[in-house]
């Protein structure tokens, strides 16, 4: 274990708690250009906490994406393959989007429980510095600028995990840090 934790708190790995799986693949000449259809959210449109929805934002047609892949309240997004930079840069679907999915470098993870506290929770701890540190430490270089981070090594983090009462009260600190920041 990384470090002794307090009592009610206990070590699990993020696999235990979720599914992660990339978004739609595709061929350049399958997308649409009118904006009709399912929107393709790529690693570009992910900005620390915040989901931006985009000008160039790419579309598939509905029957190219599977259903699994929609994006649901509570999914959590990072780019599966980015600068090392932005590793670590996460956001969390506030609802559901039944007309948008993510492209195959952006990684969902999808939590097991649907709960917007353990969701707020889980994206804060990924995207903390411990976290970053140890994606940092599992991902690939690829060419000259970017980094892999691997599904199967990512799905072996070790997380801290408190009461969901505890994750309330953290979740509700940090939002009032952040609250005070703006």
């Amino acid at each position: 274990m990384a470090f002794d934790l307090p009592n009610g708190w206990s070590w699990c790995r993020l696999k235990d708690i979720c599914s992660i799986f990339t978004g739609a693949t595709f061929k350049k000449e399958e997308t649409v250009t009118t904006k009709e259809g399912v929107r393709i959210l790529r690693g570009g449109n992910i900005s620390p906490f915040e989901l931006r929805i985009k000008d160039d934002d790419i579309f598939l047609t509905k029957d190219k994406v599977k259903e699994d892949i929609i994006l649901k309240e509570n999914d959590i997004l990072t780019p599966a393959v980015t600068s090392l930079e932005n590793i670590g840069k996460m956001v969390r679907v506030n609802s559901d989007m039944p007309n948008t999915t993510v492209g195959g470098f952006v990684f969902i993870i999808r939590l097991y429980l649907k709960n917007q506290w353990l969701s707020k929770y889980i994206l804060y701890l990924l995207s903390s510095p411990f976290m970053i540190d140890f994606m940092k430490s599992i991902t690939n270089k690829s060419g000259q600028a970017f980094y892999n981070i691997g599904k199967e090594r990512l799905s072996t983090a070790l997380l801290p995990i408190p009461s969901l009462a505890e994750q309330h009260r953290i979740v509700a600190q940090i939002e009032k840090l952040f609250e005070q920041l703006r």
